[in-house]
């Protein structure tokens, strides 16, 4: 019996989650999304209800419950949902594609999804409520910290850690074995050579 999911926006990112979610080789029975607007092209496009806003989440006491909107970095709109949220959601899902590869050794906390073609290889230990998007690659042994973004593309080389909060940008590649900080932004196409202060930005070639 597939387990009971509730979407928290219903966005263009939730369409993605949710399309993540009908795929999950796991199951999960989409309830519905919560959004105060009416998102009616998510409605169309899945079939899947608009529950009303967060509020509707008390009528759910049983289901769990998965982030559906994403942030620009350094933005605090997703932890925000989450204080927020607290009281009403008991338990947060763990959502991985059915066409992503995630090995078996992998350690996912709650609250991340996992998007079509990703690659997480085996020994990466990834945080709660991360966001690793379509075709990114996560190598071995790379420990990623909660509430990271790693956009589509973006390249994490074995052995790395990525520290909390931190954003990896669309097409980004980061070398083996370097650290990267808290809240820390890697611009879009930049190649990451050496190590990343806690919350420095960087882009570009040799990423400085």
């Amino acid at each position: 019996m597939h387990a009971d999911l509730i979407i928290i926006g219903g966005g263009e990112h939730a369409r993605v989650v949710i399309e993540a979610a009908q795929t999950d080789r796991r199951g999960w029975h989409i309830v519905g999304f919560v959004d105060p607007n009416d998102c009616g092209e998510t409605v169309v496009r899945f079939g899947v209800r608009r529950l009303g806003d967060d509020g509707a989440l008390r009528e759910y006491p049983a289901a769990f419950a998965i982030l559906g909107f994403g942030s620009l970095p350094r933005s605090n709109t997703r932890m925000a949902a989450l204080e927020r949220l607290g009281v009403l959601v008991p338990r947060w899902a763990t959502v991985v594609h059915g066409y992503a590869w995630v090995s078996p050794t992998v350690s996912i906390g709650e609250g991340t999804v996992v998007m079509a073609g990703a690659i997480i290889q085996t020994g990466a230990r990834i945080g709660a409520h991360v966001v690793v998007n379509s075709r990114a690659v996560v190598e071995h042994d790379v420990t990623i910290g909660a509430h990271v973004q790693v956009a589509p593309g973006a390249v994490i080389g074995g052995g790395t850690t990525v520290g909390w909060g931190a954003y990896i940008g669309l097409g980004a590649s980061v070398r083996d074995h370097i650290t990267i900080g808290d809240g820390a932004i890697v611009g879009m196409g930049s190649a990451v050579v050496k190590d990343v202060p806690a919350n420095a930005v960087v882009m570009g070639d040799c990423a400085r």
